[in-house]
């Protein structure tokens, strides 16, 4: 089992446990789950991964929230080896406890009978890494909205101001089908597709993915990762996205979000195919600040990798926060 795979093995189960306790509450109660859930609090107890948790136990039936937290604990699982090791241990040596659900007076002896049921079902998906369904995100979306923009030419890309926020509300058309995904010809020229729904390398998020803030100001289908100047792991991350076909690539706003250090300063770099070194285009947002991004794309591209990277590392002090990219879309070439 790797870390995704042991992460996801505990995040799953603990959800329809917390689940379960919501809706019965003082009627579930599971001696292994609940030390299994003590376990994840001391293991994320940087502010930032407590604060996702915490989410995660008010809302365990908010899939966003928990394929965030099953992210970010197989990343925390990979940068410590032997926290990993532990958790295996737990997981593998725990025995089962008894559970004792209190029953109120007068009520029928099913409805114990029916907690018991549950929660051996839990802790069997504890044991084997079951997954109980898979909830989707859901489909990726297109616009066809257009904007009239000012273009200035460099040397190397053409760029200009991207039109105004791409959001839900202005989606007018589904996205080509999964068997088409990422090729923008079975699109009409002009349409607009969410980098969300784009298909990525062994289909793995190294970002996440959702609803999120530059700045404070909302943006749906966002991007983003955590940056962090005292490891080198996370001075600088990407997320490569696979497409053809597509003519531009716009995003409403890069910066940080509202959690994050006030004086942090980022470079957005966007890279093209195999490219790493020499970005097609790069944009440093300062401390506070929040920009717009849009580049043309050359003839003939089947990848696009976005990269965010901390401009000065402090290793002393530990800045940190969430680099951002909102609501990042691509544009349909002609067929």
């Amino acid at each position: 089992m790797d870390d995704a795979d042991l992460a996801n093995a505990v995040v799953r189960p603990l959800a329809q446990y917390l689940i379960r306790k919501q809706q019965a509450g003082a009627a579930v109660f599971d001696a292994r789950l609940e030390s299994l859930l003590n376990h994840l609090e001391v293991m994320l107890s940087d502010a930032y991964l407590a604060e996702t948790l915490e989410r995660f136990k008010s809302e365990p039936g908010d899939a966003g929230l928990a394929d965030t937290l099953r992210i970010q604990l197989a990343r925390r699982l990979r940068e410590d080896p032997d926290a990993a090791r532990r958790l295996r241990s737990e997981l593998a040596d725990m025995p089962l406890t008894e559970t004792k659900p209190t029953r109120k007076a007068g009520r029928a002896p099913l409805i114990g009978g029916a907690v018991v049921v549950v929660l051996v079902l839990v802790a069997w998906l504890v044991l084997s890494g079951g997954e109980p369904g898979e909830s989707g995100d859901a489909a990726p979306l297109t616009t066809t909205t257009t904007s009239t923009t000012t273009r200035t030419t460099d040397s190397t890309t053409t760029t200009t101001a991207p039109s105004s926020p791409v959001t839900s509300s202005s989606v007018v058309s589904a996205a080509p089908t999964s068997a088409r995904a990422g090729d923008g010809s079975s699109l009409a020229a002009g349409s607009r597709v969410f980098l969300v729904g784009l298909p990525m390398p062994n289909d793995q998020w190294t970002f996440q993915h959702g609803d999120h803030d530059v700045q404070l100001t909302q943006y749906n289908a966002a991007v983003w990762d955590d940056l962090n100047s005292c490891y080198s792991s996370r001075r600088s991350t990407k997320q490569q996205f696979r497409l053809k076909n597509f003519k531009r690539l716009e995003v409403s706003a890069i910066g940080t979000d509202g959690t994050s250090d006030p004086g942090l300063s980022v470079k957005f770099s966007v890279f093209v195919n195999t490219e790493e070194v020499q970005p097609l285009h790069e944009v440093v947002v300062g401390p506070g600040e929040s920009k717009p991004l849009a580049v043309d794309l050359p003839p003939g591209v089947f990848a696009l990798t976005l990269q965010m990277s901390l401009v000065t590392v402090d290793e002393k002090n530990c800045t940190r926060g969430n680099a951002v990219w909102g609501s990042p879309h691509v544009i349909a070439g002609s067929n």
